[in-house]
């Protein structure tokens, strides 16, 4: 069977974490990440990789499509890369797979002990080897060489190896997996001559961690400008892949948007902005959340918080100041990507650049500029930064405040195109927040936590949105309504008011306004030291 990269039908995008061999069988599309595996296996200098991506990034799929190519499963790659354009033998070999983020165990040393043998033992009883319930390193050890001696060189492949420390909750337990991993890992160095590839993902990076002391053959590929794109969509993949789909529903809907580049200008917004090395300007786009745009009728909205992230990072992130992270880019020294170690996430050590550093691999932030000594981290996208940030705003909320009744009145209020009665739930919004929060907040703060309020109501709005002769700072579609917003912080609301008339921000939209249509023109002005709220409506 040849397999087809396009289907028409656009509910043949995954939205799960599916493995290669189901992708193929379900016809879906399969974005084709072939060549970056085709250069690796044949990689003469090195044999051991490791990559680190945020999670529902295709980590769990590229490793599925490294097992069904070293298993020597041709039929599933017709039509890929790998196959139409090299010589590659698809000879098969034994393959060893661990997948780290199915470990079930309680909070306990003793319960992820049996997790961690019970994975080795099925991996083994998948191979033909019978093993012994004895220690970790020693079960693999026992795989390893019987598996070896009997059938050649081996295949390793370890999905999301730190997931096992990132959901648990105490030091004790931190210790026992240092333990049990330390010799796990020297045993796949001892063995390395057994090792015809050896693949390894997580979500942060390890660079001389103390699990990972002894492997020191591992070449990173996290930050390589040559590895940037291989996880992830980049713009001539969607158009390769989605572009027919695109092409289709805008033409069935030229009432929805101006033009078919305004709209592929809102994709890049929300969902494009990945940047995993400094070395190359490249960007991509979450394949997750590009599965469920697409799937969910190219409506926009949050998709992050469905794709099951884990909220460690923002949690972590309790222990610096949030709110210079939300107000403007964050600047840390290259070395705090490399000494980062997993292993002391619950030890009390945790410096604020490592905050930073894990908020990147978390996939909260992304590269922004850099140079030798420092990289910037920025937001990757409008869809990102609006769930860091609802989940910042949500947090610092007193605890007197009903959020819930508060979010209500706000959606209700609005929806009804009561202008007045919206703002009113505005200034409860922003005065439910305490001091911590807006005090000495500067005014990108305020822009991304009135943005969080569209996203919180689930409704299609854009932030700075970019017209003829400026930018907007608010744009909200809903109904028969245009809502505008022009926010000022210590200025004034007639200052902000009249900018929408003189920049002619609605102009953009025009072809949108229809007889009878209500269009909102607001202008807000937050006053930080009194924390007071203003605004004129038009």
């Amino acid at each position: 069977m040849e397999y087809s990269a396009y289907n028409e039908d656009m509910e043949n995008v995954s939205t799960t974490s599916l493995g290669f061999e189901d992708m193929v069988k379900d016809n879906l599309v399969y974005v084709d990440k072939t060549e970056y595996i085709y250069k690796l296996v044949t990689n003469r200098n090195y044999r051991f990789f490791f990559v680190s991506r945020p999670r529902r990034f295709g980590k769990s799929l590229f490793c599925s499509t490294l097992h069904s190519l070293f298993e020597g499963k041709k039929e599933f790659f017709k039509g890929l890369y790998i196959e139409k354009e090299t010589d590659y033998d698809f000879q098969p070999y034994p393959v060893i797979h661990f997948d780290f983020s199915g470990f079930d165990f309680n909070d306990d040393s003793a319960s992820f002990l049996r997790a961690f043998c019970s994975a080795i033992w099925y991996e083994g009883n998948r191979n033909g080897v019978e093993l012994e319930m004895k220690t970790p390193s020693e079960m693999l050890n026992d795989l390893i060489i019987r598996l070896s001696d009997e059938k050649g060189r081996i295949v390793i492949l370890i999905d999301e190896f730190d997931s096992p420390f990132t959901s648990m909750g105490s030091p004790e337990l931190a210790d026992t997996m240092r333990k049990a991993f330390n010799p796990f890992y020297r045993v796949i160095k001892k063995h390395s001559a057994r090792i015809r590839f050896f693949f390894i993902t997580g979500v942060v990076k390890l660079a001389n961690l103390s699990i990972f002391s002894a492997m020191n053959n591992l070449r990173d590929l996290s930050m390589d400008p040559h590895f940037s794109t291989a996880f992830g969509y980049t713009e001539s993949e969607m158009q390769k892949y989605f572009g027919e789909g695109i092409d289709e529903w805008f033409e069935a809907n030229r009432d929805k948007c101006n033009t078919k580049e305004q709209l592929l200008e809102r994709i890049r917004e929300y969902y494009d902005g990945y940047r995993f090395s400094p070395d190359s300007d490249v960007k991509v786009y979450n394949p997750v959340s590009i599965g469920y745009f697409f799937t969910s009728e190219y409506r926009f909205d949050n998709y992050w918080d469905q794709t099951g992230i884990s909220s460690l990072a923002v949690d972590l992130a309790k222990r610096v100041n949030l709110v210079s992270i939300v107000d403007e880019c964050v600047e840390i020294r290259r070395f705090a990507f490399t000494s980062f170690d997993i292993a002391t996430l619950w030890s009390g050590r945790l410096r604020t650049e490592y905050v930073a550093a894990l908020l990147y691999f978390a996939g909260y932030l992304t590269i922004g500029a850099s140079d030798e000594d420092a990289i910037s981290l920025v937001f990757p996208s409008r869809e990102v930064s609006s769930s860091f940030s609802e989940n910042l705003l949500l947090r610092y909320m007193n605890e007197e405040v009903d959020e819930s009744s508060l979010v209500i009145t706000l959606g209700r209020t609005f929806r009804r195109g009561d202008a007045e009665g919206f703002m009113k739930a505005v200034d409860s919004y922003f005065s439910a927040f305490s001091y911590d929060l807006i005090g000495g907040a500067k005014e990108r703060f305020f822009h991304i936590a009135f943005h969080g309020i569209f996203v919180m109501l689930r409704l299609l709005s854009f932030s700075e949105d970019r017209g003829l002769y400026g930018r907007s700072d608010e744009i909200v579609l809903y109904g028969e309504d245009l809502w505008i917003f022009e926010l000022k912080v210590n200025g004034s609301a007639e200052e902000a008011v009249n900018q929408i008339e003189e920049k002619k921000y609605t102009e953009k939209y025009d072809y949108l306004i229809k007889p009878g249509m209500d269009v909102h023109k607001i202008g807000v002005n937050f006053m930080t030291d009194e924390r007071k709220l203003c605004w004129i409506i038009k």
